[in-house]
């Protein structure tokens, strides 16, 4: 069918970015621009995106000057959202332009922007504009890779109109691809939501497209049903152009059908539609049809007429597909009239014209699959050179981090050394000074020669040491003292949960049905239950304790505020010194255990594994 393709593309570009008409607004531009010279700001940047707006595809060199201020202005105003708008305008640009390389460049970065700024829309709509790019370059899979992903993102974000139109374009590669089941099956569903939404337009598309599919595989039954359902809206929206078009179609399926009759009534109202409407396509189209059927019919006279009124305006706008055409309905008149000279003079134009056209799809293609290749180079390229660019800043932070470490190293040991030179010159002052008063002292007992004074001297130098005695061993009765209070302490905590387990034993053999011991047993029980008294036996511990050592949990829980009552107990042993197996056969728990709670014990005190959990808590 001659405009099925014509009607995908059209139809895909009603899903890109924006929806535009062909013309521009001189008026709403004027006014725009007028309003652009007293504004500054976000209300500058609104403008400037609006001016794009109405400018894309249309006036290309002022929407790029447009899109790069806007893009520099939201830089500046940090509106990432507001650069992943302008940065699609660009692209859509470059793309239009042929610059296809360019135009993905802006688009990956808009949606490496909106990524990055969770900015849904701008991410579905980049997406969406490099699938698009990709199919101008008729990298379908490519295309068709970038529609999935943003019809998924759309479906997330609930963005509904670029689910419709995400459908749309995938439909589109599903019937180049000849997937005619798929196309048709995505077709079908956006007839419903179009329906749903009373969108007739699209709808009259959407029934065109499925009619062209269904053309395509020989079911002409249901093609000229849908046909049928486009044909009315066209005519009631006053679409003519489209009108045309979808009654050429008709036309070619009553064809095949055989209803010749209605077909040729088609064609002449597509004719006639034309001709008011001054559509040279659809005047060429008909007339080619018109001429076809009547070299069926063998009306050559009549044909020759029509294929010759296709020629003359085909010649005017140099349509070379509809030339080829006209010559070789031409000559296919000539030839079943016996005129072989004249039928050989079109055939030979006919060729001329196929051979050309032929080239210049073979030029196309070359040069679609030059810039694919150009394309794939400078993305392998750009990837390489910000993989370079990401090896080198991680060895730059390796290096800095290196000698982050050695100067860090470098500062330690000098410091150390400083400390060690310090306690050197601290340690030999003070021997220099005791050699002084050891001197001095002698010089003083040898002048003064007085017993009295010497005695007093030896006097209060036994006291001294007296003293000192004492202190060491009231440190070490104090030592004595804490350990003997922990011990007792803790082992009456081990007492009561002793006790408590022979509770429970005895009241199982109380459960029994031998009378004659269920009195001692009973008796037995109070005794235990006498003995049981965990807290009172800890708020005592914690008495003694505090005795020895004055605010020590308050201290603690005041500096370490997520300490429970298992962690302060714990702390306690440790402040008494005593070490893991002593507190595991307090706490009837392996050493393991015990170690791992001293693990999460230096966690809550911000120790490392070097630290000293005694003498630290030593200070409290």
């Amino acid at each position: 069918m001659r405009i099925l393709l014509t009607f995908l593309l059209v139809f895909l570009s009603v899903s890109s970015f924006t929806e535009n008409v062909i013309l521009i607004d001189e008026g709403k531009v004027d006014s725009l621009e007028n309003r652009l010279m007293i504004v500054d700001g976000d209300e500058k940047l609104e403008l400037l995106l609006k001016l794009c707006e109405e400018l894309v595809e249309k006036d290309s060199e002022k929407c790029m000057a447009y899109a790069e201020e806007a893009l520099k202005l939201s830089q500046k105003l940090n509106r990432p959202r507001s650069q992943v708008k302008a940065l699609i305008f660009l692209g859509r640009e470059d793309s239009n332009l042929g610059n296809y390389f360019e135009g993905l460049q802006h688009f990956k970065e808009a949606a490496g922007i909106a990524d990055r700024e969770n900015d849904g829309k701008g991410l579905v709509d980049s997406w969406n504009e490099i699938g698009i790019t990709y199919f101008n370059m008729s990298s379908y899979e490519e295309a068709q890779s970038f529609y999935f992903k943003a019809l998924k993102k759309a479906e997330e974000i609930d963005y509904k109109k670029r689910v419709i139109g995400m459908k749309n374009n995938i439909a589109i590669i599903y019937s180049i691809y000849k997937n005619h089941e798929k196309a048709l099956e995505l077709f079908y569903k956006l007839l419903e939501i179009y329906e749903k939404e009373q969108d007739s337009f699209h709808f009259a598309l959407t029934s065109v497209n499925i009619a062209n599919i269904y053309d395509e595989i020989g079911e002409y039954e249901k093609g000229f049903q849908y046909l049928d359902k486009a044909i009315p809206f066209f005519i009631e929206s006053g679409n003519n152009l489209m009108l045309t078009s979808t009654l050429n179609n008709r036309g070619v399926i009553y064809l095949k059908l055989n209803k010749r009759k209605e077909a040729l009534a088609d064609y002449n109202k597509a004719l006639e539609i034309s001709e008011q409407n001054n559509y040279a396509s659809g005047i060429i189209s008909s007339s080619i049809n018109i001429g076809e059927y009547f070299v069926n019919e063998n009306k050559l006279e009549k044909a020759l007429f029509f294929f010759e009124k296709a020629q003359k305006i085909a010649l005017k706008d140099l349509n070379k597909t509809s030339l080829k055409d006209c010559y070789a309905g031409i000559a296919k008149v000539y030839t079943l009239q016996g005129n072989y000279q004249k039928a050989l003079e079109n055939t030979k134009q006919f060729m001329a014209y196929r051979d050309e056209i032929y080239n210049e799809q073979t030029q196309k293609q070359i040069n679609e699959l030059q810039i694919k290749y150009e394309t794939e180079k400078k993305e392998e390229e750009i990837e390489l050179l910000q993989l370079k660019m990401r090896i080198q800043k991680r060895n730059q932070i390796i290096l800095i981090l290196g000698l982050l470490i050695i100067s860090f190293l470098i500062l330690r040991v000098l410091h150390l050394k400083q400390l060690n030179l310090k306690r050197k010159n601290l340690l030999l002052e003070q021997v220099n000074l005791m050699d002084k008063l050891a001197l001095e002292k002698m010089d003083s007992e040898k002048r003064e020669k007085d017993l009295e004074n010497l005695r007093l001297q030896d006097e209060m130098l036994a006291n001294q040491e007296i003293n000192r005695l004492k202190q060491l061993k009231y440190k070490e009765d104090l030592k004595h003292k804490e350990r003997e209070l922990a011990a007792n302490a803790l082992h009456v905590v081990s007492k009561n949960e002793t006790l408590d387990s022979l509770k429970k034993s005895v009241e199982a053999v109380l459960a029994s049905d031998k009378d004659n011991v269920k009195a001692s047993l009973k008796r037995l029980i109070k005794e235990i239950e006498g003995n049981i008294n965990l807290d009172q036996d800890w708020e005592m511990f914690k008495m003694h304790f505090e005795e020895v050592h004055q605010d020590f949990f308050k201290r603690l829980v005041d500096k370490f505020t997520d300490l429970n009552a298992n962690d302060l107990r714990f702390c306690a042993y440790l402040r008494l010194n005593l070490d893991a197996k002593e507190i595991a056969r307090i706490l009837n728990l392996s050493v393991n255990a015990i170690e791992k709670r001293r693990y999460r014990l230096r966690k809550k005190l911000e120790l490392s594994s070097t630290d000293n959990l005694f003498e630290f808590l030593s200070n409290f």
